[in-house]
């Protein structure tokens, strides 16, 4: 049963981060960093548009965070940790979700 909570709650939080956003903020440092971890900026806007479950983060010099599991249009599992800033969604990070994060989240992501 408290699994079940857990996971209204998750759904709740994304409804809620998700209506703030009208577009995404790229530029050469986020884009840069994802990269690294061998993700692109499209994965990540499909990963946003698709079924998924986000949680909140830690706050970063008074800014919120969340993190989002996911999966890309070609079924990749995803972990983006983003902000909010004004009416744009900001990647902090994205990378191949790890074993821990797949087990635990990826059977909420249909």
């Amino acid at each position: 049963m408290v699994e079940s909570s857990a996971c209204i709650y998750v759904l709740r939080i994304y409804w809620t981060v998700a209506e703030h956003f009208s577009g995404f903020d790229w530029d050469v440092a986020n884009v840069t960093h994802i990269l690294r971890h061998k993700v692109t900026p499209l994965e990540v806007e499909e990963t946003v548009a698709l079924p998924h479950v986000t949680i909140p983060g830690r706050t970063v010099s008074g800014e919120p965070r969340w993190q989002m599991f996911g999966k890309t249009a070609a079924g990749r599992h995803l972990t983006i940790v983003f902000t909010v800033r004004g009416k744009l969604f900001r990647t902090v990070t994205a990378y191949p979700m790890n074993g821990t994060e797949r087990k635990r989240y990826g059977p909420q992501i249909p």
